[in-house]
């Protein structure tokens, strides 16, 4: 465990602005910690590529984020991601900490009382293998209801910053409705992007008076994962703020400009 934290670099990387819930829970937990963001604007949308085409991107991506920030850990927040390539850039990049965002489907298991589970994904991520071994090896004996939901994905990235309550549970609504109606009792939010609609998916399920049911997501496996690598207590002082990256060539869209502003971040530049 890493002693004093005041020298160290985390960076969050994400598709889009999926990542930033985590990065947000990493300067909550560590304050003392440089952490740097990456939304790759010019990689969006993962969920509808190929794992060819999204292996090379990772690749070229991760290549240039420790050309130019050189991070001491690298957290990949994009469940999509993470099932395709972080086992092989982990094997790549072995002097750098890589971390990836695992759905909570071990806990989902735990904590249901139905022994129905839904998970909400991409497209991509509801066909990969990767899912098929976390079901059979975490909840054997659970019923696994797999949700794609790509286009809320989208909704997240152009249009929630600018939206209504009522929109995003109007987005929301039609896939909780499927979920409730198989008998889960827990959702797995298996997507970065799908953090952001917690509130509206919380407040759909409470209009159908099922407080029963309780949504999960990959904050804390982040965390857990980080406090092998970062000392536990937070410094008094925040740290330096270590910016927000784009890898397109253009500048940021008003939607990453008033997702940068409600988290606090600096405004995107170019990576």
């Amino acid at each position: 465990m890493q002693s004093n934290n005041d020298a160290l670099h985390v960076c969050v990387f994400d598709s889009g602005i999926g990542g930033l819930p985590f990065l947000k829970a990493i300067h909550q937990e560590w304050r003392g910690v440089t952490i740097s963001y990456v939304a790759d604007d010019a990689g969006f949308p993962y969920g509808t590529k190929s794992p060819e085409a999204i292996r090379d991107i990772l690749f070229e991506r991760v290549r240039r984020i420790r050309a130019r920030l050189d991070p001491d850990i690298l957290v990949i927040s994009c469940v999509t991601a993470v099932q395709i390539g972080l086992k092989d850039l982990q094997a790549a990049h072995r002097p750098m900490k890589i971390i990836g965002a695992i759905p909570p489907i071990a806990q989902a298991a735990r904590e249901t009382q139905s022994h129905r589970i839904a998970v909400l994904t991409t497209a991509r991520a509801a066909e990969d293998a990767f899912l098929d071994d976390m079901i059979a090896r975490d909840a054997p004996e659970i019923d696994v209801f797999r949700i794609p939901a790509q286009d809320l994905v989208d909704y997240v990235e152009q249009h929630l910053p600018f939206a209504e309550q009522e929109s995003a549970e109007a987005a929301v609504e039609p896939y909780i409705a499927y979920a409730l109606e198989k008998g889960a009792d827990r959702l797995v939010l298996a997507s970065s992007h799908f953090v952001f609609l917690e509130e509206a998916i919380r407040h759909v399920i409470t209009a159908r008076g099922m407080d029963d049911v309780h949504c999960l997501d990959s904050r804390e496996h982040v965390l857990s994962a980080l406090r092998r690598f970062l000392f536990s207590e937070p410094a008094a002082e925040a740290a330096n703020e270590g910016g927000f990256y784009l890898t397109g060539d253009r500048k940021p869209c008003p939607s990453y400009i008033a997702w940068a502003n409600r988290f606090g971040t600096a405004v995107p530049e170019l990576l």
